[in-house]
């Protein structure tokens, strides 16, 4: 009996990791397999930039949160310059963690390591290692730094030598939700959750509405994103947004329809039903109007930056998503609202009702992809083929992800 289950095992592998089939969802070791994990991590995430949050989120010098993916964290810190900086979460001294809260303040603009008391600058530089010989090099021993970009106001890192260009991204963004005024807003909530799924089939689920119209009825009742024969709709949509001397051009650099050297990127914007504002319970606004928008243009933005986040637009308010591998089989998704910098909780918006939408679908989302998950592990998976052009999103992500995994392309 063992040797049956093992030759089964081995059959599947075979077929599975060497043979997708074009147009059809991800053969199971995909999304099971923990070496195909450690390849994900290596070719693909840790290649990438990842939008790990917010500048507002660490207004003051000192300030810092941490970002975690696979053995690595790092510190996101203000540093007493003002500029922001992706620092190693990892003592230059025999490598303990620094920072083990997730966010906090480094008084005086000093991280200290709490195993053998190193003392560092908000800026990544050795202050102090104290009882070290005389002859011992402090400037040599600062913490490792890694790639940060700041992009109205989202902060990128990737953990590449030599990093993908953000050109073209830094385009669409300054673009599309520039216009929104990210780049002043501020954070007011931020949540995560945790998905027993695999974080290809969180990141394929986010790319597709397909799923929205029986999984999503308060979503579907105020965009008309999941449903064909709209156009009417969009254009009445970007005539009201043209009214207001404002343009947010569509742009399609995802996948592998990135420029050569660059981070895929995407934008693309939806109608709202008629006499919708935002994503809200009733529809109506929930927040001061923000960036260039002087009215409600009932319309929605949505932009891609990379494999792993994705923002979300509406005239008051915004969202940042983002997916981070935490095992084979578990994902978390974390998400951050912002709106106008000037708003007021309690005066001017109530977080419970920005946030309603997105946290009643999050919560739809997560039973959906772990029942996904329950379904792909079985022994009687068979990838399915993808309904176009409606998942064409999810199909192009899929051909893009076994691009980047693939040894060659990898090299």
């Amino acid at each position: 009996m063992a040797t049956h289950r093992s030759g089964l095992a081995t059959a599947f592998t075979q077929v599975d990791v060497h043979r997708p089939r074009p147009g059809h969802s991800l053969p199971q070791a995909y999304y099971v397999s923990p070496e195909i994990y450690q390849r994900d991590i290596e070719r693909m995430l840790m290649r990438h930039w990842i939008c790990v949050g917010h500048a507002s989120a660490i207004p003051e010098a000192g300030d810092y949160f941490t970002y975690e993916l696979d053995r690595e964290s790092v510190i996101i810190i203000r540093g007493r310059d003002g500029v922001i900086r992706a620092l190693m979460n990892v003592c230059r001294h025999r490598g303990s963690r620094i920072c083990y809260d997730t966010a906090g303040h480094a008084k005086g603009g000093l991280l200290i390591c709490p195993y053998h008391a190193w003392v560092f600058t908000a800026e990544g530089a050795l202050r102090n290692a104290r009882m070290m010989p005389a002859d011992f090099d402090v400037d040599a021993h600062g913490l490792r730094q890694i790639h940060l970009r700041v992009i109205e106001g989202l902060l990128f890192i990737t953990f590449a030598e030599e990093p993908l260009g953000l050109d073209q991204v830094t385009e669409t963004i300054s673009t599309s939700l520039g216009v929104y005024g990210w780049g002043t807003a501020k954070v007011i909530h931020q949540q995560s959750y945790i998905l027993d799924a695999n974080w290809k089939l969180a990141v394929e689920n986010q790319m597709e509405c397909y799923h929205c119209a029986p999984s999503h009825p308060d979503y579907t009742r105020l965009h008309s994103q999941a449903r064909p024969g709209v156009d009417d709709m969009t254009a009445a949509m970007q005539s009201r947004t043209a009214a207001q001397g404002i343009r947010i051009p569509s742009r399609d650099q995802w996948a592998l329809q990135a420029q050569p050297g660059q981070e895929a990127d995407y934008c693309a914007r939806y109608a709202m039903w008629e006499g919708i504002q935002t994503g809200s319970e009733d529809g109506a606004s929930v927040a001061p109007l923000m960036g260039q928008f002087t009215a409600f243009d009932g319309g929605t933005t949505f932009v891609y930056a990379g494999p792993v986040t994705f923002f979300i637009a509406y005239s008051d308010y915004g969202a940042i998503f983002r997916f981070t591998p935490r095992s084979v089989m578990k994902t978390e998704l974390h998400v951050t609202w912002l709106v106008n910098e000037t708003a007021v909780a309690g005066r001017d918006f109530d977080i419970d009702k920005v946030t309603w939408l997105w946290r009643v679908t999050n919560d739809a989302d997560k039973q959906i992809i772990e029942q996904n998950q329950l379904g792909v592990a079985s022994r009687f998976y068979q990838p399915g083929p993808y309904a176009l052009p409606i998942e064409n999103s999810t199909k192009r992500f899929t051909e893009w992800y076994l691009h980047e995994i693939d040894a060659e392309s990898a090299a």
